[in-house]
């Protein structure tokens, strides 16, 4: 169970990049990095797991 202040993205979950400002969608977490997609353009990266934060949902987004 995750609560706010324990978030952990999964594979297949949607998360936000702090880095990028980017919504990105989780594609494998390894000790090396969180490899995702971002939701914008498709774009393929990898990032930190500290640097991903819950989805932030917006009226715009959806």
């Amino acid at each position: 169970m995750s609560t706010p202040e324990h978030w952990e993205p999964g594979e297949g979950k949607e998360a936000y990049d702090r880095r990028s400002g980017q919504a990105v969608r989780v594609i494998s977490v390894h000790a090396c990095g969180v490899f995702v997609r971002h939701l914008r353009d498709g774009r393929e990266g990898i990032t930190a797991l500290e640097e991903l934060a819950p989805p932030k949902h917006t009226a715009e987004e959806r």
